[in-house]
């Protein structure tokens, strides 16, 4: 027979072990439960722009889209000061309960912590990737007064004509693009720095400057009108609405990748059947006619991605971003 000191040594153990799994079961039971309540009131958009840009475009024709579906609305935030980074960390202190969703582009996930050093923040496990709302590739145009109808006569031209080429830019993004196309091919051409993208296009469209790389969604009207001649879509995937356009890829111009997105993040500790519920949900308001048709108008793509497969595009963005970052501060 045991002795009541050896029977109390053996209980407390096991009082131990019960109260922990009572716990665990209580803190599993109040998170399903938020989840199943969930949304219990409308849902902030944080958008790192100013209200009109392409960000916040997506994010709103998101928002019309998702509301009926979840039975509430989507209030959108706008807070476009210092690149995106107030509002970026805005949206990593947030409560992780899935009532703020911060909504990111490459400039403010991919590209700001290597560039800024106010961007003090890391993404991937700061927060985490939920759903792409929009995919926009980029295209490299040329002026129509160059007769250049492929990136190989670009080519040609920019070496029979070296200090010839220049080139508008209106963003980092822009100019990283030149620079990562001269590291990657040879090109060079001159930068001509605009404050915003209509003068910069408009001279293009004029032949004041040669070429520019821009998102589909901006470019897509003038080359929609025969202003501007494009040659290659700087992503690995041709383009839906310039499916005639080739890939830089096929151009032997390799590990170069140039696009725009509009992704939803929430805080990293934001419970997982939440981020299903709004990437499921997400994905559903993203298939309505009401999107599709809003989206053909300004050439935004879809990536019909997960939880999961968000993530792993935002790992993959990372790593090329800083690999293209560091080899052009390099050069």
């Amino acid at each position: 027979m045991k002795r009541t000191s050896e029977i109390l040594t053996t209980a407390r153990p096991l009082r131990g072990l019960a109260i922990a799994a009572a716990l665990a079961a209580t803190t599993f039971a109040a998170g399903t439960a938020l989840a199943q309540q969930y949304p219990a009131k409308n849902i902030t958009a944080i958008v790192p722009f100013a209200a009109g840009g392409g960000a916040d475009t997506q994010t709103r024709i998101w928002g019309g889209a998702i509301g009926p579906i979840i039975n509430r609305r989507i209030i959108i935030e706008n807070n476009g000061a210092a690149a995106g980074i107030p509002a970026t960390k805005q949206g990593i202190a947030a409560d992780p309960d899935g009532y703020t969703v911060l909504m990111g582009v490459a400039s403010t996930i991919t590209i700001n912590p290597f560039t800024n050093k106010a961007a003090d923040y890391k993404p991937l496990t700061d927060l985490k990737a939920v759903a792409i709302i929009g995919y926009t590739p980029y295209v490299l145009v040329v002026a129509n007064n160059l007769n250049i109808k492929s990136f190989s006569e670009l080519m040609k031209y920019g070496k029979e004509n070296p200090g010839k080429l220049t080139y508008a830019s209106w963003t980092s993004v822009g100019d990283l693009a030149r620079r990562g196309l001269e590291l990657r091919s040879g090109l060079a051409m001159t930068l001509v720095p605009y404050k915003g993208s209509v003068d910069a296009i408009n001279d293009v469209v004029a032949g004041r400057a040669s070429a520019t790389i821009a998102d589909s969604g901006s470019i897509m009207p003038f080359i929609k009108a025969g202003s501007v001649t494009p040659i290659a879509i700087t992503t690995p995937q041709k383009s839906s609405f310039l499916p005639d356009v080739p890939t830089i890829d096929k151009l032997d111009v390799k590990d170069y990748v140039i696009d725009s997105w509009v992704a939803m993040f929430v805080p990293k500790d934001t419970p997982n059947d939440i981020v299903e519920y709004l990437n499921a949900k997400s994905r559903e308001a993203l298939k309505t006619k009401a999107v599709q048709d809003r989206y053909a108008e300004v050439a935004i793509e879809q990536l019909d991605y997960s939880a999961a497969e968000t993530q792993a595009f935002m790992e993959r963005q990372t790593k090329g971003w800083k690999a293209l970052i560091e080899q052009v501060a390099a050069k």
